[in-house]
């Protein structure tokens, strides 16, 4: 499979080039509904006249990606919402034939008279992305593992009066599998404080732990020495590109994506990735003392929890194919100006684009400059 290359075609006819089972990692933010119009003519995506077109068309793309992402893969998933009434992206030639434009308060784009005819009433959110979301898990057999909360401190302001300003958007992981690659000591952040004063009273908590006080205590003991998982919740300010004049993602929000989804280094044969390799020491157990009646006398109970244990890296498997590894590959079907393919590639990863734009297309390539191994592929197969 052809990587590190910018495949400047239609989402769909772009994905089916790619084989089956092909990619590690999908990190994307598609095209909201009703957003905004990216110039590629009245048949893209986010430009539907409602709803439900949107999220039929969208589950097209989504199909597409489950086939091409490996059973061990992940997909991150960035997808904002709209309110229902404000048009906001569409043009009125978009409109559905019948539709009128009101006259008063009319935005650029105008309001629908008739808002249950394109599937969301006015001033609702229109909920595009759960409804999505939804869809793909009942109907594709996608599972959804995380809603990471991108928060934005430096969010856009907002005139509205009845409704606290919009200042996060949600970030969907999902997998195909129930095991998959996922590597999270790689992007674990420092224990606070009173993390490591709650396992340091958690050696003193029952008597046969007496010989243990006087321990002194070991950050790495009982707190894993790498760190803390970070949580759902990102506090990361939005990332301005002078040369893109649309929305871009900031490196510092896909920088924990590939780190934790995208394997470093994959067999170059069979495609297995590589793992780390931990040993870990248990220290003890926290005894069972029964609180009711009726689990004294049936023993029924929680088991016994371990101490949290040592950790100690060792080093990553291998593979018996012996044929040497390469990096990892990273998908952004809707790339834009490219941030998702520079991020692989300074974290060591390989990228795959694909957008419809040629403007776009070459915005990424002057970006992504030598990393780029491959020519740049238009809609006919030839080079831009």
């Amino acid at each position: 499979m052809k990587r590190n290359i910018i495949i400047c075609k239609d989402v769909i006819e772009g994905l089916r080039g790619l084989p089956d089972n092909s990619v590690n990692l999908i990190v994307t933010s598609p095209p909201y509904w009703g957003l905004r119009d990216y110039g590629t003519g009245e048949a893209q995506i986010g430009l539907e006249p409602t709803l439900q077109e949107f999220i039929s068309n969208m589950l097209k793309v989504t199909k597409e990606l489950h086939r091409v992402l490996r059973d061990d893969g992940v997909m991150f998933w960035n997808h904002g919402d709209c309110y229902g009434g404000t048009g906001i992206g569409h043009k009125p030639e978009h409109y559905p034939k019948g539709h009128k434009l009101a006259t008063k308060g009319t935005t650029p784009a105008g309001y629908y008279a008739d808002m249950e005819k394109i599937g969301v009433t006015a001033k609702c959110l229109a909920l595009q992305n759960y409804r999505l979301i939804i869809k793909m898990v009942d109907d594709q057999g996608w599972i959804l593992r995380n809603i990471v909360v991108w928060h934005k401190p430096n969010h856009m302001p907002s005139s509205v009066k009845d409704r606290f300003a919009n200042s996060y958007e949600p970030v969907f992981m999902l997998v195909k599998k129930k095991k998959y690659w996922f590597d999270l000591d790689s992007v674990r952040k420092p224990h606070s404080q009173s993390s490591v004063q709650r396992n340091k009273y958690g050696l003193t908590e029952y008597p046969e732990k007496k010989a243990a006080r006087s321990r002194e205590f070991k950050l790495g003991e009982f707190c894993n020495p790498l760190g803390g998982n970070p949580g759902d919740v990102w506090k990361i300010a939005t990332q301005p590109y002078s040369e893109a004049h649309f929305a871009t993602f900031p490196e510092k929000l896909i920088t924990p994506m590939i780190k934790a989804g995208c394997p470093k280094e994959t067999c170059k044969k069979c495609g297995k990735p590589r793992t780390r390799i931990v040993e870990a020491e248990h220290i003890g157990g926290t005894p069972y003392y029964p609180q009711h009646k009726w689990q004294k006398e049936s023993g029924v109970g929680p088991r016994p929890r371990d101490f949290k244990a040592k950790r100690e890296f060792k080093g990553w498997t291998s593979c018996d194919c012996n044929e040497g590894f390469e990096p990892g590959i990273v998908l952004d079907p809707f790339f834009g100006s490219g941030t998702t393919g520079l991020v692989a590639k300074k974290l060591g990863r390989d990228f795959v684009g694909i957008d419809n734009n040629p403007e776009y297309c070459e915005l990424a390539k002057k970006r992504l400059g030598g990393w780029i191994q491959q020519k740049t592929l238009n809609g006919m197969g030839g080079d831009l």
